[in-house]
């Protein structure tokens, strides 16, 4: 298919791209509200161990592998565990309920971790509905990480302290409506071109709407452009429009239909200049 085919059908199948790419978005969008909108609560923590060594990089490489280890161990039912039997920071029972698979599969979408390079920086992130759970929850985290470390770990002179403060966002940002939408926006364009290339018969059209007059005129116009046609009259359902200085043909009394072939300027060019308009499946007459 060259360039101007396909940029014909882009026209003519504007009414299938758009419904199909907000069909797509619709389902996207209801998916990524099921799990419910959740705040977050961010924090940085540092851990440092002394070593002993005046050598740096010694230094840097055992502040990375404990930064690494404990930012894995955050998912662990040991270190669940720890969190919610915190007296400080009394965490609610009641969103993580049900078995202790299902509260441990739900502990770790609820959590999430990220170290900084060899810095031994740890980025914590906490998801909950409640921002003041989320808020929570991030202190007894890092109340865990901080006076319980050694537990994971035989390093000695392992010390965590807090860079950052939990500070819970004001909104829900989690699911990403935005990244969601242009995502879903994209590969709505991307799936929807793909599939009138495969498909450019007007059978296979997708409409959330009618079709407009003009877009049935873009239609017409685009049909003419396939060269001589053969057009069958029906007599008994021809509907003709301003059609005062145009001859329909005459058929006999007991004819009820016949044929003619008709390029596209003869046919089609005389019924558009008159501005006649066909609707679909009707013929406003054989021009001689």
């Amino acid at each position: 298919m060259e360039f101007n085919e396909f940029k014909n059908l882009l026209k003519r199948k504007t009414g299938t791209i758009f419904s199909l790419t907000f069909l797509l978005i619709a389902l996207v969008m209801i998916f990524s509200l099921l799990g419910g909108l959740k705040y977050s609560s961010h924090s940085k923590l540092l851990v440092v161990q002394d070593t002993g060594s005046a050598d740096a990089y010694v230094v840097s490489r055992s502040n990375e592998y404990l930064g690494n280890l404990l930012s894995q161990v955050v998912y662990s039912g040991s270190f669940f565990n720890l969190v919610m039997s915190n007296s400080q920071y009394k965490v609610s029972q009641e969103y993580f309920s049900g078995t202790y698979s299902e509260r441990l599969k739900l502990w770790r979408k609820s959590i999430s971790t990220k170290t900084l390079s060899d810095t031994g920086i740890i980025e914590v992130n906490i998801y909950h509905p409640n921002p003041d759970q989320a808020r929570l929850i991030s202190l007894a985290v890092n109340d865990v990480l901080i006076n319980n470390n050694a537990t994971y770990h035989g390093g000695d002179g392992v010390k965590v302290s807090i860079l950052d403060q939990p500070l819970v966002s004001n909104y829900p940002d989690q699911p990403n409506l935005v990244v969601n939408f242009v995502f879903a926006f994209a590969l709505g364009l991307f799936l929807s071109f793909i599939f009138i290339y495969l498909y450019p018969e007007e059978i296979y059209s997708v409409r959330l709407w009618p079709k407009s007059n003009k877009e049935k005129r873009l239609m017409e116009r685009a049909l003419i452009k396939k060269g001589p046609i053969a057009i069958k009259v029906d007599t008994d359902n021809v509907k003709i429009k301003e059609f005062n200085d145009l001859r329909a043909r005459e058929v006999s009394a007991g004819q009820k239909q016949e044929f003619a072939v008709k390029s596209e300027v003869e046919v089609k060019e005389e019924l558009f200049e008159k501005d006649v308009f066909v609707p679909e499946g009707d013929i406003s007459g054989v021009l001689r």
